[in-house]
């Protein structure tokens, strides 16, 4: 099977975007080939389809149904791409992204070719609250906040700097949390509020897929989201993750999340076939 790619580095988040056409049937295979360390490789795949309505300019489907926004703000960078965007010009794309019932809205500005900067506008979560995760090894429970969206949602552990053998804590938590959430994909962030640095560990149970990211967009939207549902204010503020800083901004009225959205930075680094 030949497929047609753009792979894109969002944050380090290395997102590969399938512009062949193929069955949705065939997603997980193709993506789960294409990610391995032998092939491709990055830490995502999503599907470039044919937008469903009139108003938008494409479709992301990732390969579980869930929702990303890396990779939304990389399929909106390769349109940016496509069109040959001058330099220090910017473009309002409006695309269909999986796991967001609502036409999504990114602004792209074209950087140092091929880089772009991405304000990608996300849907508010569907729910903020607290929640207990079990540790499956040792049986104990700890304590998070847990923020849904749509197909994916993220509980956010807080933790003090230098704080040590919390990836391990983290695997096995996300374990328990794919159990009760019930969702396509699911993440737990290691978020640390004195230096506003953030770990992602994102899951996905049909994939078996279980990564230590370099960046995460929905993760970086839900710890914007917390942190104004936490405080009552709105937010604005820069996550720092292992790949890169990330921009957040959170409004909030009446408790509620109003707006959300993330900026980063995408670069273009590959396009090509791959063979499966």
């Amino acid at each position: 099977m030949e497929v047609k790619f753009i792979k894109t580095n969002p944050t380090q988040n290395m997102t590969i975007l399938v512009e062949s056409r193929h069955g949705r049937e065939d997603y997980g295979q193709v993506a789960q080939r294409m990610m391995s360390y032998d092939h491709v490789f990055a830490e995502q795949v999503g599907f470039i389809e044919q937008a469903e309505g009139q108003e938008a300019w494409a479709r992301l489907q990732m390969m579980s149904g869930e929702f990303c926004g890396n990779a939304a703000m990389s399929l909106a960078a390769v349109m940016a791409w496509k069109w040959n965007l001058p330099l220090g010009r910017s473009l309002d794309i409006p695309l269909e992204v999986s796991g967001a019932d609502q036409l999504l809205s990114c602004r792209v500005t074209a950087d140092a070719a091929p880089g772009y900067t991405c304000r990608l506008e996300l849907p508010p979560p569907l729910s903020i609250e607290p929640s207990v995760l079990l540790l499956r090894e040792s049986a104990l429970t700890i304590s998070a906040a847990l923020v849904r969206y749509p197909g994916i949602c993220h509980a956010i552990l807080e933790v003090a700097p230098g704080e040590v053998n919390l990836r391990s804590i983290a695997e096995q938590a996300v374990q328990s949390l794919a159990a009760t959430c019930d969702e396509q994909a699911v993440g737990i962030m290691l978020y640390c509020p004195d230096t506003q640095e953030m770990e992602p560990l994102v899951y996905i149970p049909a994939a078996s897929s279980l990564v230590w990211e370099r960046g995460c967009g929905s993760g970086a939207a839900a710890v914007g989201a917390w942190l104004a549902r936490q405080q009552q204010r709105h937010i604005h503020t820069q996550i720092k993750q292992p790949g890169g800083t990330m921009e957040v901004w959170a409004q909030i009225e009446n408790r509620q999340i109003t707006r959300l959205a993330i900026q980063g930075q995408v670069h273009i680094s590959a396009s090509g076939t791959a063979y499966i």
